[in-house]
Parts: C-alpha cells; sequence; structure tokens
C-alpha cells in the first residue's frame, strides 16, 4: 500500500483529498489530478441547500418581492457550487520544452503554459484551509500554484516521478534532491 493511499484512509471525516495518475509517455509526464470532496461534506451541503430550498418554498407567498429575486438565485447559486465542487480535474503535462496546466471545471478548459526554462524553484507546498495547492514554483517573478488537494506525499511522488523520468527538466526547474532539504550543491570534488 502506498504512502498517500494510507493518508487517503486515516484523513479525517471532512478533509477533502485528490486521486491522482502518473503516466510517463515519450519525453514526457503526465499527472492526472482528480479532486474527491469528503462525501460527509458534500452531503451535508445537499441536505443543507434542500431545506434551504423547501423553507423558500414554503414561506414563498409570505416573503417580500425583494426576496423572490434573491433566494431563487441564492438556491440555484448553491446548486452550481456543490456540482463545480464534483466536476473539477486538473491535468500536469511536463516535456522537455514546457509545462502545461490544464484545468476542467463545469466543462470548461482552461489552459495554461509555462516555458520549462523560465521555470525554478518547483517544489511541494503546506496547504492551508484557503490554498489547496500542493505544488509550485516560479515563472519569472510569478508564482504559479497547481495540483490542487494534492497531500504531500503525491507531491513528493510527482517530484520524484519528474526526476526519475525527465531528469534534465527537473534540474532546469530547480527540483530539490528529495530528503536532502533546501540547498545549493556545488558538485566540487
Amino acid at each position: 500500500m502506498r504512502q498517500h493511499d494510507v493518508e487517503f484512509l486515516t484523513m479525517g471525516l471532512f478533509s477533502d483529498r485528490a486521486k491522482m495518475e502518473i503516466v510517463a509517455a515519450s519525453g514526457g509526464l503526465r499527472v492526472g489530478v482528480q479532486p474527491s470532496p469528503s462525501p460527509a461534506l458534500m452531503g451535508l451541503e445537499a441536505v443543507t441547500t434542500f431545506a434551504f430550498a423547501v423553507f423558500v418554498f414554503r414561506q414563498w407567498p409570505k416573503l417580500p418581492l425583494l426576496f423572490h429575486i434573491l433566494l431563487p438565485w441564492a438556491v440555484i447559486a448553491a446548486i452550481l457550487a456543490w456540482f463545480y465542487q464534483l466536476s473539477g480535474s486538473e491535468v500536469i503535462e511536463f516535456d522537455l520544452q514546457k509545462l502545461t496546466i490544464r484545468k476542467y471545471v463545469l466543462g470548461w478548459e482552461r489552459t495554461r503554459e509555462y516555458a520549462v526554462e523560465n521555470c525554478s524553484e518547483l517544489d511541494w507546498r503546506k496547504q492551508s484551509s484557503e490554498d489547496r495547492y500542493g505544488l509550485q514554483c516560479m515563472c519569472g517573478w510569478r508564482t504559479i500554484r497547481f495540483a490542487q488537494y494534492v497531500s504531500e506525499s503525491q507531491a513528493i511522488e510527482i517530484l520524484t516521478a519528474l526526476q526519475k523520468e525527465l531528469p534534465d527538466v527537473a534540474q532546469r526547474m530547480g527540483v530539490m534532491e528529495l530528503g536532502k532539504g533546501h540547498f545549493i550543491r556545488l558538485g566540487l570534488s
């Protein structure tokens, strides 16, 4: 059993996680990330939205005109937010020339491409409750964050696969040797 499978089983009832697939193809590395929201939290959101919709339906004749406009929008927004959480996925592709990040949400695709020569300091990052990205790198002066809901062990698995399959790309992007900490090796004999 891999380490991130153990993390998947031991995480809390209300925590989000991601399913991940790493595929090494000719001259490239493709990582598919499918967020897997907490079933308990998704169920709680669905029940809350349904209860709110029932309340609005029962109280409809008594509500002022402003609520007749705002409350249906609130119910529709809650339903769309629920589907948004279920529909997102991310594909990260590394090759010799570029880093490509594709996000798919509700049927729409957003693609971002970065030249590998402009990328540096690729490393995993500790997630917070506001920011759920597991990897980041610098592209010029900008910080690029990707691999949403990926745990630390999954991020390290991605970096290890990159070092194994595309060592030149990993070196150009500044991937640290895992377990060595952050330092610069001069290569002196």
